[in-house]
């Protein structure tokens, strides 16, 4: 502290990263809750239209995650230890999901299987309901196991195949081995996977609107309160409920990633390859991933032929009238690539400095900083962007620009996956390299940008590729903070949706997509291999 007292420009940076945490992300959630009033809350708990919601919201998410993380598990186990062909390909469509709008699949899943669907009508002649929770289910299974997938795969590839190989020359089979060294060494960081799939899946809120029909989950709810009643209080009141789950689920996911041990850079290197496992293990593995692929493709083949057709499946006559109806809405895409990609530096070169300042300083408080910069990914994105509608209604933020304020809310929303990015960096670099600077009589600001931040350069760019594609991607988030002048692309996309308008939704689609691969593989080129593909799944 004495050191941070003795540099003046280190304190004004300090302060100034406090006060916008402060503002930008404490400040809306205190607003949110405190909306209702003690009296708004207990008038809304006697009434109990949470009750129902809730209990959806619990069994959705309960099922959904089940089977996307038992999928994700298949998936990743597969890439991790089988030695199956197509490995680059299943990698290839295991991200693509990520890249695009999760409420996409539910557009893409009535087409393929609803009462008119091409696969359950045209093939099957059957005319199923998939409004409810058996469609919320799948869709929901569908769109989060990438997320599960890219999140195990990484605990599975932190296990030490030493261990196995050691267990498996002391005569124990694949099953016992994996039963008994494997699974309790992953166990930790497998719920903490679950959890984040968890927390994914509940505040979800794009495929419920879609395609959950009279199923009413929380965000929904809370959704529905305010553009159809008007009523603030009560949408608050129902988010409230959802942070609070939301919050335990994060918080134990924190508590059990502390019992995982991560291995950085060291003087020791392993080449023992992992265990092969049996040939009908590995080809039932590649059977799987198979299934999992074609379904992937399936959906976004499926968004891909109604974008380049009259009218799918009715017209298969091909056209390109509705790329006509991108360009000339192209408001919402230019807001789309200005709000996101500001956001995205912004927020990547703010992780890093706020980053440092936690990881690399010592002040009181900063255990409660660390908190505050990591709570936004166990914030819902509909309950963060009530809580910006709410916050920056007031008439003394007038002046403030809605677009501004879309892009505000992306930088702070996202900040948690480029600060950790930053913190991970950090602790890898020796703190011996920045105070030898310092010693020389460079200031700490200075030691931060000549020495520190050009070799935190993967860290950042993981922070500004992630911060891009969900930007780009979120709808929950700008929902309530939108003007006709400042809408953007997901807005647009729902909004067609919901009018049945496939062909030009889709072709909304296909763009956001073919922009978001477009930006990730130029950092992947930039920044090289280090810049992984599984930061955007948050883990």
């Amino acid at each position: 502290m004495r050191r941070l007292l003795r540099e003046p420009p280190l304190i004004i940076t300090w302060l100034i990263v406090l006060a916008l945490l402060g503002f930008f992300v404490i400040y809306p959630q205190i607003r949110v809750v405190l909306v209702p009033g003690l009296d708004g809350y207990f008038e809304f708990i006697r009434g109990q239209t949470w009750v129902k919601p809730l209990i959806n919201s619990i069994q959705m998410t309960l099922l959904s995650t089940t089977t996307a993380v038992l999928l994700g598990f298949i998936y990743a186990y597969a890439m991790v230890y089988s030695a199956m062909p197509w490995k680059p390909f299943f990698r290839l469509i295991g991200i693509l999901p990520l890249l695009s709008p999760p409420f996409v699949v539910a557009a893409s899943y009535i087409l393929l299987f609803g009462p008119r669907g091409i696969i359950s009508y045209r093939v099957f002649g059957q005319s199923p309901n998939v409004l409810g929770l058996g469609g919320l289910w799948g869709v929901q299974t569908i769109a989060f196991f990438p997320f599960a997938y890219q999140l195990l795969a990484d605990v599975l590839s932190r296990s030490d195949p030493r261990l196995e190989q050691a267990a498996h020359n002391l005569g124990a089979s694949h099953w016992q081995v994996f039963r008994t060294v494997v699974l309790p060494i992953i166990r930790p960081g497998l719920a903490a996977a679950t959890l984040m799939t968890a927390i994914y899946i509940l505040e979800d809120f794009g495929n419920p609107a879609l395609i959950g029909g009279q199923f009413t989950v929380l965000s929904t709810q809370a959704y529905g309160l305010i553009s159809g009643f008007g009523d603030l209080p009560g949408a608050a009141a129902v988010s409230t409920i959802l942070l609070l789950i939301a919050l335990l689920m994060y918080i134990g996911r924190l508590r059990l990633e502390g019992q995982r041990s991560y291995v950085t850079v060291t003087g020791r290197t392993s080449s023992i390859p992992r265990p092969p496992i049996p040939r009908g293990l590995t080809w039932a593995c590649f059977a799987v991933c198979c299934v999992l692929a074609l379904l992937i493709l399936a959906v976004y083949g499926v968004l891909v032929v109604s974008a380049v057709v009259e009218a799918f499946p009715a017209n298969l006559s091909p056209t390109l009238k509705h790329f006509d109806y991108v360009s000339s809405h192209a408001l919402s895409l230019r807001n789309t690539l200005v709000y996101g990609g500001s956001a995205a530096i912004i927020c990547g070169l703010f992780a890093m400095l706020l980053g440092w300042l936690v990881q690399r300083r010592e002040w009181p408080g900063r255990r409660i900083v660390d908190f505050v910069a990591i709570l936004p990914a166990a914030v819902p994105g509909i309950f963060f962007g009530i809580g910006y509608a709410s916050a920056f209604n007031q008439r003394w933020l007038d002046w403030l620009h809605r677009g501004t304020l879309i892009t505000i809310s992306m930088i702070f929303w996202n900040i948690p996956v480029g600060y950790q990015a930053a913190v991970s960096g950090l602790q890898q670099i020796d703190r011996s390299i920045d105070e030898a600077a310092t010693s020389l009589g460079a200031s700490s600001l200075r030691s931060f940008r000549d020495i520190l931040f050009p070799m935190l350069r993967s860290a950042l760019l993981t922070g500004v590729v992630t911060t891009f594609v969900r930007a780009v991607t979120t709808l929950s988030v700008v929902i309530f903070l939108f003007t006709p002048g400042t809408t953007v692309a997901t807005i647009t996309i729902f909004q067609l949706v919901n009018d049945f308008n496939w062909g030009g939704a889709t072709a909304f689609t296909v763009t956001v997509i073919g922009l978001a691969v477009v930006v990730v593989t130029a950092v992947w080129f930039v920044g090289g291999r280090r810049v992984g593909y599984r930061a955007l799944a948050g883990g």
